[in-house]
């Protein structure tokens, strides 16, 4: 039954991070893969946040965090994508962008990370 639990999660999470990643690259327009950016540092926000209240706090469900932490926040965040795109960056010469690629996603992913941490044990 867990594994229903991350299906399910893993399918909203990996077309949430779809749509979300497209519309942030198509409205921004720019030679940088900025929605990869945008869905790592906001699943690393949410998913710290989540864990900390839910496990210190709430009591969620083991089910839940199945479903969201592992299903949904796994798919929604992509270090298999940020990869790709920073390996296509240095292929195609672009060494600044990908070295910035490399530093933004490890340095704003944590950042919102602790974030979500420090405002998860604000609440607890």
């Amino acid at each position: 039954m867990d594994y229903i639990y991350v299906m399910i999660g893993g399918s909203l999470g990996a077309v949430s991070r779809y749509v979300l990643s497209t519309l942030i690259n198509r409205s921004l327009d720019i030679d940088f893969p900025a929605g990869t950016l945008f869905v790592n540092s906001v699943g690393s926000f949410i998913l710290v946040f989540f864990l900390i209240l839910g496990i210190e706090k709430l009591s969620i469900d083991p089910h839940w965090r199945l479903f969201f932490a592992v299903g949904f926040l796994g798919a929604f965040t992509t270090f298999s994508t940020f990869s790709y795109e920073t390996l296509v960056l240095f292929q195609d010469g672009e060494y600044t962008k990908a070295v910035l690629n490399i530093i933004l996603n490890n340095v704003l992913s944590l950042t919102a990370g602790l974030t979500g941490l420090f405002l998860a044990k604000a609440l607890v």
